[in-house]
């Protein structure tokens, strides 16, 4: 007799409780820690972040290729595991620095794993210049240069997708006033 295989699918995020990590570093009136206590919820925002870098890139690659949620959420993974690889300073306030990054990739992953349609900040200029790099660096038309090193190939969607990238770059620095 064979048993079947238990299912060992993951329990769902716990939002709340990962958020609640966050805003003690990251809320407004937040104080800073004593290093004992620094230490602690740096360690408990590697967890939460190890928990849920699989989970939300798992959840977004089910999302069209072209979705800017998508690529917005598998950068903030990326950047998930850069921080998670850095290693804090030795000065209490380089601690607080890196556990403050943490904490605000904590908050973006949370995002995207509550919501699979989450823009982070600057999400529309980040994604359309990751779709820009992602087709040109793939796309033969797009990579096809003469001895001046000037494009000569069919780039109708390559100079689409920088245009796009061009909009969206404009749109943030027209909308902060710069």
């Amino acid at each position: 007799m064979t048993v079947p295989p238990v299912s060992k699918a993951a329990p769902p995020l716990d939002l709340e409780t990962m958020r609640a990590s966050a805003d003690r570093l990251l809320a407004n009136n937040a104080e800073v820690p004593s290093p004992e206590k620094l230490e602690t919820l740096t360690l408990q925002l590697h967890g939460h972040l190890m928990l849920a870098v699989p989970e939300v890139e798992s959840a977004v690659l089910a999302l069209s290729e072209e979705s800017v949620a998508r690529v917005c959420a598998l950068f903030c993974v990326g950047e998930a595991r850069l921080q998670l690889s850095a290693q804090p300073g030795r000065s209490l306030s380089a601690r607080v620095a890196h556990a403050q990054r943490l904490a605000r990739s904590v908050r973006r992953l949370c995002g995207h794993y509550e919501n699979e349609d989450h823009q982070c900040p600057n999400a529309p200029e980040r994604a359309a210049y990751l779709r820009m790099l992602l087709h040109c660096s793939g796309c033969r038309d797009c990579r096809i240069v003469d001895d001046n090193g000037e494009a000569v190939g069919s780039r109708v969607t390559g100079d689409r997708l920088y245009e796009e990238y061009r909009q969206a770059r404009r749109s943030r620095v027209l909308g902060s006033g710069l």
